[in-house]
């Protein structure tokens, strides 16, 4: 390896001398030859200088390295010293072999580092053929150095093109070469690409009108080594299957939507607008505000057939049109049909044009139609609102036995809290769809509603304590008075054929006119009651009472003083049931009160 690296550098210095003479001999004819001298020389020092530094610097990290290794070894000395003599030769030894290396290397960098000056000097002396003389001196000199740094370059050599053919190597695979009728239409890497490109083909080679290319392309497919960078793509693969076809076609943007193809368009800047325009129209800006389409919308850049482009204009008539479709929404707690109305956005007389049944008929769970079209391209907003919001107070009840059935009192009135909302709500098309609750701030509890009720069995009514009512024609002498003082709280009606006169627990119940009482103690719902009998088929009947001051058969005057008001039987709260009857029917009391 040493002998055929001495005969290379031979060789090389020979021709380079037979090169550099020649050289030397023109510049020695040429007119400018000092103009050279001058600017070559000025050059040639400046690189000498440069090539000096490198091998300056190099000379220095090498000797530095042994300045390292020296200190190491003297660090290492008192353990030395406790070796024995043969141990302690040996590392001697070894310490100045590594020593002599280290020179042996730094050496010839040395001598390299003087090489550019010597060169520049012989340059200044005697021109270019002066710097030469050096250069050629300096190689028979060293050629030792020369012969070793060649045999040290030739394994490196050796080992960069093993990489480089390793790295192209794997940079080849397997992959499947797609043919037809001879011609070349590309590699995939497995079947289902060249499947997808054929489908694709089938939606790209259609016309806006329906109709379909004729041409047909029967590929035929070959496993082959090829390089990764070769392999096409679906879509590259499709341009490739159309541009060997004989059809008229052109380069294009295709829209798909939802992987389908509505055309191609051969500048792409006005769709582009339109779909931007579409999804801004919804942005509110509010904070992580997600707006995006329903639809998978998508521009592939590739080969068309020129049928299937379309204007732009069409383009945008297809976009911003709007298609039949049911947009429903479910109702929820807490929803009624202004609610919902408001939720989405349209009239509530809209709402109920659509929805008729809305108003009886709207219950949790069941779907109420908002809109009967919706736009060719739905948009889906996500964001976060903040609302307040009702908390619906609790109902405690305690049961009193010393109270009748039907007894009810409300002992604290019930109070409705508020909180605020966080959720995360969203819209398509601006109807809402889902609402997720994210977080709740309480800012007023709810008070709850505390009720009394009574368990106390009622007694139950004995018919001897009934006396039997008089018939006539109904008409009385003189008029009513008022039972009791205190005001209206229910009137008469076909559902309460009675007036119920709210006041005061105890207050007295007066006889209404003269007559004879048929019934004193507790009667039906009516709790205690008392009736009395004004004949010709009148009577007159006070009921939920506190307590009776007159007794079955009794007659009483007109005024006096019968019962305290209450709230017994099937009543809420304290007050005189008044009712006026003839021959069995109700009337209106109001007929009858003076």
């Amino acid at each position: 390896m040493a002998l055929q690296g001495k005969n290379l550098v031979a060789e090389m210095k020979s021709r380079l001398v037979h090169v550099l003479k020649s050289v030397s001999e023109r510049f020695k004819e040429s007119h400018s030859l000092e103009y050279m001298k001058n600017t070559c020389g000025k050059a040639v020092q400046l690189s000498c200088r440069r090539i000096g530094d490198f091998f300056l610097f190099t000379a220095d990290a090498v000797c530095q390295s042994f300045s390292y290794a020296r200190k190491a070894s003297a660090s290492l000395a008192p353990v030395g010293q406790r070796m024995n003599g043969f141990v302690k030769n040996v590392a001697v030894k070894i310490g100045a072999r590594i020593g002599r290396l280290f020179r042996e290397i730094a050496n010839p960098f040395v001598k390299m580092w003087r090489a550019p000056r010597l060169i520049a000097q012989g340059v200044r002396a005697d021109g270019i053929r002066g710097g030469v003389t050096v250069f050629f001196q300096g190689l028979r000199n060293n050629s030792g150095f020369f012969t070793t740094i060649l045999n040290y370059a030739a394994p490196v050599v050796g080992i960069l093109v093993l990489v480089n053919v390793v790295s192209s190597g794997l940079n080849v695979t397997y992959a499947l070469q797609v043919t037809s009728d001879g011609d070349l239409v590309g590699y995939v890497e497995d079947e289902s690409v060249l499947t997808n490109a054929q489908e694709e083909l089938r939606q790209r080679i259609i016309s806006t009108d329906g109709t379909g290319a004729t041409f047909e392309i029967n590929p035929s497919v070959s496993l082959v080594q090829v390089n990764e960078d070769l392999i096409s793509s679906v879509d590259k693969m499709t341009d490739n299957l159309i541009r060997i076809s004989k059809a008229d076609v052109s380069e294009a943007e295709g829209l798909y939507i939802d992987g389908d193809f509505y055309g191609a368009v051969t500048d792409k800047t006005l769709l582009e607008s339109i779909l931007t325009k579409t999804l801004d129209s919804y942005r509110t800006g509010a904070e992580g505000e997600i707006v995006s389409f329903v639809k998978d919308i998508e521009l592939r850049e590739g080969l068309y057939l020129t049928s299937s482009l379309i204007s732009s204009e069409d383009m945008e008539n297809i976009l911003l049109s709007n298609q039949q479709a049911e947009v429903t929404y479910t109702i929820v707690e807490g929803d009624s049909p202004i609610v919902i109305a408001d939720k989405n956005g349209i009239p509530y007389s809209e709402l109920k044009r659509l929805n008729p049944e809305i108003e009886t008929t709207c219950l949790i769970g069941q779907k109420a139609l908002i809109a009967t079209e919706k736009p060719f391209l739905s948009v889906k907003v996500v964001k976060n609102e903040t609302y307040e919001e009702s908390i619906p107070y609790e109902k405690e009840t305690t049961e009193d036995s010393s109270q009748y059935k039907g007894y009810t009192k409300t002992v604290q009135a019930g109070q409705n809290g508020s909180q605020t909302v966080t959720a995360s709500v969203e819209y398509i098309d601006g109807y809402e769809t889902s609402r997720e609750v994210i977080s709740t701030v309480v800012n007023q509890e709810p008070v709850t509603e505390k009720v009394v009720v009574g368990t106390k069995e009622k007694p139950t009514y004995s018919s001897s304590t009934v006396l039997g009512a008089s018939v006539g024609s109904g008409t009385v002498s003189g008029n009513f008075i008022w039972p009791t003082s205190g005001y209206v709280s229910c009137g008469y009606s076909s559902g309460h054929k009675a007036l119920d006169i709210a006041t005061s627990y105890g207050t007295p119940v007066y006889a209404s006119a003269a007559g004879r009482v048929i019934v004193a103690g507790w009667y039906y719902n009516y709790g205690k009651c008392v009736v009395i009998d004004h004949g010709n088929g009148v009577q007159t009947l006070y009921a939920h009472n506190s307590s009776l001051n007159v007794s079955v058969g009794e007659y009483v005057s007109q005024g006096q003083k019968i019962a305290g008001v209450g709230s017994t039987g099937y009543s809420t709260g304290n007050h005189c049931h008044f009712e006026i009857k003839v021959n069995g029917s109700n009337r209106n009391p109001w007929n009858y009160l003076g």
